[in-house]
């Protein structure tokens, strides 16, 4: 080979080494990433190219907002601080919906325990996926999103997914929403897809300056791709790109809206099932700040998204009847009417702050039909409701509200001393001053609580004094209420079982003594009829019953009955 033809060979080879030397690589396109089922979740150091591509941070559209630099048109008008999870006000419109606590998540809130998550209320969870760089336009996905898919299901947290559109258009929302729907296969995914559509500061959606139309025919672009895919389409937009740069009423007549808008009580008048209140939420299980989100959902509306493959919507059951009573100073019971058919039934508390029901129990059964709500305030009213529902082929569906039942706590309450040597303190604590010293079986009047204590009434030199006993030391045990049946020779005494009585002792007035003498000690306190037998025909007889509770081996009684009386036959 001659020199000149040496030298050309030499130059080929190393322009092609140059070419094989790996520069920078940045979001590939949607058949180059995939986060279908089995893939293995990238880790650090592993070399592989989606790490590579995942590594970009500088072209994630995530780095800003999700990672705290939060834009101005994602607060009110009046720039205030993020809320937090107290002191929401929800709007009335939503008075009686199912209000259903969630988050969402990326990369940017790193490894995530989902099962100490669903311990602290969230119930469901939008897992970023995928984003469209906000440079160079590029699809790629998020590394966490498999872990984060797998686990949260894994720990029963309904899951959907979003994509973090810079799509400027038509063509690329499609490609979004194919690459979207490409990266859930073979998870559990039981709430919708997100086309989240935000600004980038700088970024490519930003400097595109589209017009309204454009922008919204890009949403509704998505949505149909997804829709068609047999999912259940999804879009998310602060308030302020909801009311300036999108016809959003065009799009809430077709699909959801998940409005972004960052304090205590939103003023957003248009239509929204999912409401993102603050970027720097708290729930165990995540280090850091976390996006946190309300689901309203409409009473007697499925709790299930569309699913390719999913089985078709269950007939919601009958709405049942409600009724409330208080049972004591801090008791409240309710019951309701067995619903044909039901899996169970959701039952809701009136929150006054959030001027709105807020779940309290969900009753796995459709047998039972009482709950009892304790821990409530003394001689406060409180509002409840009910819900049926029916579970099948993994659906669930409500049905309508019941009516609302209210019950209003005992402002005062009776107790009895359960020790031999009761030390009543002027304050709710022991290092406060005695006042004094009570016996065992001493009735006190619970005017209120304070912590551990009891707030009790005394009297004090012929004056009412208040006083504070620890609840250790003061047993709560009712009357009951005596009814007689009489008959030749007998008569026949029921009641009404006290909740916790150990038993019951009769008494029985007897004319010569001039007093009231037990008969009868029943040791037990399901036990409520007792029969007196043996008596004079034709003869008045009266009794009275009290029940009593057993504490560290004494008996501690309630107060006697109203006297009753019955004339033999």
């Amino acid at each position: 080979m001659s020199r000149k033809y040496r030298l050309t060979v030499a130059l080929l080879i190393i322009c092609l080494c140059v070419t094989m030397v790996p520069g920078r690589v940045y979001a590939q396109e949607a058949d180059d990433v995939s986060l279908a089922s089995g893939a293995d979740e990238v880790k650090e150091g592993s070399g592989s190219a989606e790490e590579e591509i995942i590594s970009e941070d500088e072209d994630d559209p995530g780095q800003g907002r999700l990672t705290g630099d939060v834009p101005k048109e994602f607060f009110d008008e009046n720039g205030r601080m993020q809320a937090m999870a107290t002191g929401i006000r929800h709007n009335s419109r939503f008075a009686g919906y199912d209000i259903i606590e969630g988050i969402d998540v990326s990369k940017w809130n790193k490894d995530i325990d989902w099962t100490s998550v669903k311990n602290a209320g969230i119930d469901f969870a939008f897992v970023r996926t995928s984003y469209r760089g906000y440079e160079k336009g590029g699809l790629a996905a998020d590394s966490y999103a498999p872990a984060n898919m797998r686990n949260a299901a894994a720990a029963g947290v309904k899951v959907g997914a979003y994509i973090f559109s810079q799509a400027i258009t038509v063509k690329e929302a499609q490609e979004e929403a194919d690459y979207l729907i490409k990266s859930v296969e073979g998870y559990t995914i039981n709430m919708p897809l997100v086309f989240d559509f935000e600004y980038y500061s700088g970024g490519r959606l930003e400097k595109a300056k589209l017009t309204k139309r454009e922008r919204t025919d890009i949403c509704l672009a998505f949505c149909e791709r997804i829709k068609a895919a047999g999912y259940t389409p999804l879009v998310y937009a602060n308030k302020t790109m909801l009311n300036k740069d999108l016809y959003a009423s065009e799009i809430s007549s077709k699909y959801p809206i998940w409005l972004a808008h960052y304090t205590t009580s939103t003023d957003y008048a248009g239509d929204y099932s999912f409401w993102q209140y603050t970027s720097s939420g708290k729930v165990s299980g995540i280090t850091g700040n976390v996006d946190m989100n309300f689901w309203y959902t409409k009473p007697g509306d499925s709790s299930s998204f569309g699913v390719p493959g999913a089985s078709a919507a269950i007939k919601a059951p009958s709405a049942t009847t409600l009724s409330a009573k208080a049972t004591s100073y801090d008791t409240v019971k309710l019951t309701w009417k067995k619903v044909s058919g039901a899996s169970g039934y959701r039952i809701y508390r009136y929150d006054s702050a959030a001027r709105s029901y807020k779940k309290l129990k969900t009753i796995s059964g459709g047998s039972t039909v009482s709950y009892t709500d304790t821990g409530r305030s003394m001689g406060t009213t409180y509002k409840y409701r009910v819900k049926a529902y029916k579970k099948s082929g993994g659906s669930t569906a409500f049905s309508k509200a019941s009516n609302t039942a209210s019950a209003r706590t005992e402002s005062t309450m009776t107790g009895k001393t359960n020790g031999t040597s009761v030390t009543v303190r002027k304050g709710p604590s022991v290092s406060q001053g005695k006042l004094q010293t009570l016996g065992i079986n001493v009735g006190v009047t619970i005017t209120g609580t304070s912590g551990d204590w009891y707030q009790v009434s005394l009297p004090a030199a012929g004056q009412p004094k208040t006083g504070y006993i620890s609840k250790s030391y003061v047993t709560i045990i009712r009357k009951p209420a005596l009814s007689l049946a009489a008959a030749a020779g007998k008569i026949k005494l029921a009641w009404n079982e006290i909740s916790g009585a150990s038993g019951y002792e009769i008494c029985r007035y007897d004319a010569a003594k001039k007093k009231y003498v037990r008969i009868k000690t029943i040791k037990k306190g399901s036990t409520v009829s007792y029969t007196n037998s043996g008596l004079k025909k034709n003869t008045t007889y009266k009794y009275k019953i009290r029940s009593y509770k057993t504490v560290r081996g004494r008996k501690i009684y309630s107060y006697y009955c109203s006297a009753k009386s019955a004339k033999t036959k």
